[in-house]
């Protein structure tokens, strides 16, 4: 009965991690984001790596659906100096954060 509490709590803790830094892969149906709009693959696969890549330097990732489309601007912005974050950069990993929120 204790290996099988232990297994239980493990398993919480093990999928906790995983919804938290799990990074969709870039599909062709997320190019088409809301209201229609079109995003070019390659910035949508740039800005997956990016947030992947330098967001980790300084934290888990967070889900992207934990704070609305329209709060992702502000966020990245306010740590793109930290993560020495161009503004094409900034704007592609907005880009894909908001094309992954858009297949929900």
């Amino acid at each position: 009965m204790k290996k099988l509490s232990m297994f239980v709590v493990l398993a919480g803790l093990l999928s906790n991690c995983e919804l938290t830094n799990y990074v969709p892969p870039v599909t062709s149906q997320m190019a088409i984001v809301n209201k229609g709009q079109h995003v070019e693959l390659t910035t949508l696969n740039e800005g997956r790596a990016l947030f992947v890549r330098r967001c980790i330097e300084c934290h888990t990732l967070p889900a992207v659906w934990r704070y609305s489309a329209d709060d992702w601007p502000e966020i990245v912005d306010s740590m793109a100096h930290r993560a020495s974050l161009k503004a094409a950069e900034r704007d592609a990993i907005v880009a894909y954060i908001r094309a992954v929120r858009s297949q929900r």
